[in-house]
């Protein structure tokens, strides 16, 4: 191997650079940076503030450029949803646990920069609108499960230049990786070394900040769970925000479930089963505390109906139910945005079933069910933690256009561990 040195002292952490095959691989501490064709790759090691600092150095130019895009731009100044932020900020820090906290003071310290920018750009995951599939059994070419997780947000702002595939290993807690972006340490796109994968997809209801952020309680899956019922478990149990939907997959077992939750109710559901959505914007204000039966009435109202959805709308044209219908050994979780993309998705599965697999769901996922806003995409094989990524490009095409990369956890888990010993 030849090697390169360059080193840096800033606080006792020194930087340094070396040549591994084809790859140059930036070293700070225990962490690792890795620049390969479409991916960086970037391996987080140590205690919660050593990890911070690792990132925070290794990608400061990038954590710096989306501070500038997303946190100080002109055009967000005025916004009511950072304005909101901003005055929560230390309401929304008593939900967050420590560790996390400390990670994000090591990623300030690293990056150059203030803490509380820091905070708010780790909150704005809180805005992601997504779609997640799963599918196995019968509907796939093996019968093993695979997972889907499609990210809408933001293409074509700045974000898509900083993707970064994080291999995480806490000093506490299962290692994982996580699709994420230079200066975000949250989870919403991830996989576990216990064969749990995850991905979130974004509801209603932004400005209720009592409960722990949504990235950081994803995280808490990722480093904890070892199977759905202990998934589970960790968002029945937690304090809440706003809505959000999710889908957990388990490799162990190769199932899934699907999950409704919001600060006061959470719902679980399976592959294959049908599900509803609806809006009580018709109920009285004193609804349950005068009149135990009263229901929502709609004077009129119209439907738009297919083999695998149901849409009803009132007077006004506004939505206030969904129904879907799913594929058997299917789940298919879209949530409240674009429901016509859902009959999209079910019939293109129902044709493939049975053929299903990773190359076959990269074609399910293509307009119009996604668009160009498609930001990243994942596709995941829990059982043998293989995964599949794109990245929308910075000249503007979206995910599901560009190519996927291969990767495997354990490979990656082993190679973040060889690089440290050189």
């Amino acid at each position: 191997m030849r090697v390169i040195p360059l080193f840096f002292s800033v606080a006792f952490v020194f930087l340094s650079f070396f040549v591994w095959g084809d790859q140059v691989i930036y070293r700070i501490g225990k962490g690792t940076l890795e620049k390969r064709s479409h991916d960086m790759i970037l391996s987080l090691n140590g205690k919660p503030y050593e990890r911070g600092v690792q990132h925070g150095m290794l990608l400061k130019e990038l954590i710096q450029d989306n501070i500038a895009h997303f946190v100080d731009s002109s055009s967000l100044e005025k916004s009511d949803r950072l304005l909101s932020l901003q005055e929560n900020l230390s309401f929304c820090l008593k939900h967050i646990p420590q560790k996390y906290i400390e990670e994000m003071k090591g990623l300030a310290y690293g990056a150059d920069v203030p803490f509380e920018k820091i905070l708010i750009l780790n909150l704005f995951p809180e805005m992601f609108h997504c779609l997640g599939i799963t599918v196995q059994g019968k509907a796939t070419c093996d019968e093993d499960l695979y997972h889907v997780r499609v990210l809408d947000y933001r293409m074509g702002k700045g974000l898509e230049k900083s993707g970064v595939l994080m291999v995480v290993k806490p000093e506490k807690g299962k290692s994982f990786i996580s699709y994420s972006y230079a200066g975000f340490i949250g989870v919403i796109t991830g996989m576990n070394a216990e064969k749990i994968a995850i991905g979130e997809i974004g509801g209603e209801g932004y400005g209720y900040w009592d409960g722990i952020p949504m990235a950081f309680l994803l995280r808490e899956v990722m480093e904890n769970a070892t199977t759905l019922s202990e998934a589970k478990h960790l968002l029945k149990h937690a304090k809440r925000t706003c809505e959000y939907y999710y889908v957990i997959s388990d490799g162990n077992h190769k199932t899934s479930i699907g999950v409704y939750a919001t600060a006061s109710q959470i719902h679980f559901f399976k592959p294959g089963v049908s599900y509803s959505l609806m809006v009580p914007e018709a109920f009285p204000l004193n609804y349950k505390k005068d009149g135990y039966d009263d229901k929502c009435f709609l004077s009129s109202f119209s439907e738009i109906s297919s083999k695998y959805e149901k849409r009803i709308y009132d007077s006004k044209g506004s939505l206030v139910a969904l129904f879907f219908n799913p594929i058997d050994e299917c789940l298919i979780l879209k949530g409240w945005g674009h429901p016509e993309r859902y009959p999209v998705v079910a019939q293109r599965l129902e044709k493939l079933f049975g053929h299903l697999d990773p190359l076959t769901l990269q074609e399910v996922i293509k307009d119009p069910v996604t668009n160009d806003s498609n930001l990243h995409n994942a596709i995941f094989r829990p059982s043998t933690l293989d995964f599949w990524v794109s990245q929308a490009s910075c000249e503007g095409s979206p995910a599901s256009l560009e190519a996927y990369e291969a990767y495997n956890l354990l490979e990656l888990l082993q190679g973040s561990s060889a690089s440290l010993n050189h």
